[in-house]
């Protein structure tokens, strides 16, 4: 992928964003979103691609959490009040997308090896 695909598909995920402040289901329906059928081949493509964004910024707060002497979850819930849009979207788009649903499935055994001081880059995928 180019630095122009990357950026690109990063605008839609930003858009789709902005727009799931107020209407989470956004994600579903790629035609409301500019340029989202031209860089994504589907709702689950994009639901993934933020998924993937969520797992990232859990993991940063899960390690932070380990120095901190917080729990997983106090992580988790610190992340869905940062980011309320993206926490909406993704609960959505559970409710629809079974690839997403596997991959949110990963999330628990993330925070356990957090929690376990097991952590290795298997754990985050």
């Amino acid at each position: 992928m180019s630095w122009t695909e990357f950026r690109a598909r990063r605008q839609v995920l930003e858009d789709v964003l902005f727009r799931a402040e107020t209407d989470p289901t956004v994600v579903r329906r790629l035609a409301d979103v500019p340029g989202a059928r031209r860089h994504f081949t589907s709702p689950d493509e994009i639901l993934l691609a933020l998924q993937h964004r969520w797992s990232e910024h859990l993991a940063a707060l899960l390690d932070q959490a380990v120095e901190d002497g917080t729990t997983p979850r106090d992580a988790w819930l610190r992340l869905a009040a940062e980011q309320p849009a993206l926490r909406a979207a993704l609960n959505a788009g559970a409710e629809t997308s079974a690839a997403l649903r596997r991959q949110q499935a990963g999330e628990q055994a993330m925070a356990d090896a957090h929690l376990t001081g097991r952590a290795t880059a298997g754990a985050r995928a």
